[in-house]
């Protein structure tokens, strides 16, 4: 389960920086919506139901290893974000 929740981060993550490029391109691309700009960067309707049922069966599944959940999802996240820059994905 932790690799799915890693891999919904890792979507969630490259449509927040698809998002970032595209806020400078409202005009032109989606005719100043924002709302069109966030629909073209997140699938919502696949990535949103993914993400909330992995990450509640992650939270279900955790063994108590010692380590708050805050820790486990930060660090996944930074590794996602590192791939992502290194174009490694």
């Amino acid at each position: 389960t932790f690799h799915f929740v890693v891999l919904e981060i890792r979507a969630l993550l490259k449509g927040i920086c698809y998002l970032a490029e595209e806020i400078f391109h409202l005009q032109s691309r989606h005719h100043g919506s924002f709302w069109k700009a966030l629909s073209a960067c997140f699938s919502l309707s696949w990535h949103g139901p993914m993400l909330l049922i992995c990450g509640s069966a992650y939270v279900a599944l955790l063994d108590g290893d010692g380590q708050p959940l805050g820790l486990h999802l930060g660090m996944a996240s930074l590794c996602e974000l590192l791939v992502l820059a290194l174009g490694l994905h």
